[in-house]
């Protein structure tokens, strides 16, 4: 009979790794900018997922790198009906105004399936040790957890939107796969809480040292013919404008890192070490730069932020991972992936 000790010993922690480098990423990403320009945009899949995957070829595992395998035609093809869409959409707001509001509620109420579809997209098209990804069509639960769940929010000031976003977080977690694998999500509504209240207690801290720094400036001195306090009323409001953007980026890494750190892939268990101020930090640097350089930052930014980020993360590991095992899933159109994109229609963790 297996001791626990023999049990200890069975679990083994594997780190991942990030093996990409700036100059080999922004030779894609410049090759790829251009010949979208060139192309007016017909090569614009292409670059997608030329840029994709070398991400993930770049991202390892126990020796072994992910992998992306989708189609730039079928991409290409979603891409046009997504044009298509986002093009009568935009000639109705001036042609029939009725036509647009209709359009404009029928992308609406297409949010869940779109959401889906593009998981299920991505899923399907992304490997691991020649193993696919698969992420189940929850058509209905996706239309109960973002319109049922964002209503009940609404409907209670936000009290429950911490709530609503851990159901968000659960659907895609617990309806993901690796091979014969379930990707299983704890209750963590609790912890969704205390992020957002470590998040409101931030911008409530901004406010507060704004308002006394205001307080500084004598009655009625900002004026025309005083030029001084009103540059320093204007700086105390961009701090506060800046405080308050960093606070609310404190909320996405915060919960990310929740949510890696707490799924189980298996039996296997995942580990996430970020510094959430570090990547907060990271974020804010990478847009600074990018704005900077108008753009040509883009492929460092990335691949420094891709760096940290799967550098500070582990699995541990239960048994061999070469025991799972590959299961066969449908393939997927890119539709739901582009139109997504278009709309600008995106949920994460």
């Amino acid at each position: 009979m297996a001791t626990q000790a023999d049990a200890a010993a069975a679990v083994r922690n594997e780190r991942f790794a990030f093996t990409g480098n700036v100059s080999e990423y922004f030779r894609i990403w410049i090759v790829s900018l251009c010949l979208t320009i060139i192309t007016v945009g017909f090569y614009s899949p292409w670059a997608k997922v030329r840029k994709r995957r070398y991400l993930y070829r770049s991202t390892r595992l126990a020796g072994s790198s992910f992998d992306y395998h989708a189609d730039p035609v079928a991409i290409l093809k979603g891409r046009l009906i997504a044009v298509g869409l986002l093009a009568l959409y935009v000639a109705s707001s001036y042609v029939a105004p009725g036509v647009e509001a209709v359009l404009g509620l029928a992308v609406f109420a297409a949010i869940p399936w779109l959401i889906v579809r593009s998981r299920m997209f991505n899923a399907r098209y992304t490997s691991y040790r020649n193993l696919r990804f698969r992420f189940d069509p929850v058509y209905g639960e996706a239309y109960k957890v973002i319109v049922g769940w964002s209503l009940l929010a609404g409907l209670t000031l936000g009290l429950l939107y911490p709530h609503a976003h851990y159901r968000r977080s659960a659907m895609i977690v617990n309806n993901s796969h690796f091979g014969n694998l379930d990707f299983v999500l704890p209750n963590l509504s609790g912890g969704f809480y205390a992020r957002y209240i470590q998040v409101s207690l931030l911008m409530l801290g901004a406010v507060i040292v704004v308002g006394v720094l205001a307080t500084l400036l004598p009655a009625g001195a900002v004026t025309a013919d005083d030029p001084g306090s009103a540059a320093a009323l204007t700086a105390i409001l961009i701090g506060l404008i800046v405080a308050m953007g960093l606070a609310a980026s404190y909320l996405g890494p915060a919960i990310a890192k929740l949510v890696i750190g707490s799924m189980n892939v298996g039996d296997h268990r995942m580990n996430c070490h970020w510094s959430v101020p570090r990547v907060v930090f990271i974020n804010f640097t990478n847009l600074v730069a990018i704005a900077l350089t108008i753009g040509l930052a883009i492929p460092w930014a990335t691949v420094r932020l891709q760096r940290y980020q799967f550098e500070n993360m582990s699995i541990d590991v239960t048994g061999n991972l070469d025991s799972i095992i590959a299961t066969q899933a449908d393939e997927v159109s890119a539709m739901g992936e582009e139109i997504g994109e278009a709309f600008d229609i995106d949920i994460g963790l």
